[in-house]
């Protein structure tokens, strides 16, 4: 099927940042052949970082301009008891915490069930414990904390880290979008994991949403679901 002109226009801006995507990358491979100090090295990582997720954030706005269809879930609903599967995660993950010495506190209520899937609810919050771990510094405390609300569930998880900037606040679920915000232990990148993961609350008929006091200051995430 030929493409109209304006999906041809389209393509061809596409193509056209793609390409000084990849000269870019290449610049900072050949760069790397160079004898480079340690400061030179972290801003060519860096740059190239950029490049790398602004090209994949260059195909996601394609796929939305051109309306390709994403491959959704469908979830399978049950009873689910939230304290025994944030606990169940929280012990998962141990290895995380402990590898930074962080603390995970964890303030549940006594008894909250309901309807859902427990194997997405599982990726969603082993998504925004490992957020919190990578954005946090070494020895830091986060907290987990679970209520029943007015309207149904909360699932707040808060950390001490690096925080998150207007900006970024802006940007911080869409799929790999580039913010100023760094892993505090060099851990990689995904810039994904949120997008999907608000992708999962919003599947299950719940939300989820961030909120900061600005970079430097922390961040808390908040996942609602229905009764």
């Amino acid at each position: 099927m030929k493409a109209s002109a304006e999906q041809a226009e389209r393509l061809h801006g596409f193509s056209h940042d793609l390409r000084n995507r990849l000269i870019g990358l290449q610049q900072v491979l050949e760069r790397f052949k160079e004898d480079t100090t340690a400061e030179e090295r972290d801003e060519l990582l860096l740059y190239g970082e950029q490049q790398y997720f602004k090209a994949l954030r260059e195909v996601e706005s394609l796929m939305d301009d051109l309306q390709v269809a994403r491959g959704g879930i469908r979830p399978e609903f049950q009873s689910v008891d939230l304290n025994a599967l944030v606990m169940e995660r929280a012990e998962l993950l141990r290895f995380r915490y402990e590898r930074k010495g962080q603390q995970l506190l964890l303030d549940l209520d006594a008894s909250l069930t309901i309807d859902s899937d427990p194997r997405v609810l599982a990726d969603l919050m082993d998504a925004l414990l490992s957020n919190a771990s990578k954005f946090s510094p070494t020895g830091s405390t986060i907290e987990v904390r679970l209520r029943s609300g007015d309207d149904g569930i909360i699932l707040e998880v808060q950390d001490p880290g690096v925080g998150l900037s207007t900006e970024d606040l802006a940007r911080v679920f869409e799929r790999f979008a580039w913010l100023e915000s760094r892993p505090t232990a060099a851990e990689s990148q995904g810039r994904g994991t949120l997008a999907r993961a608000k992708g999962w609350a919003r599947a299950l008929n719940g939300e989820l949403r961030a909120s900061s006091p600005g970079a430097g200051r922390g961040c808390t995430f908040r996942l609602e679901l229905p009764r």
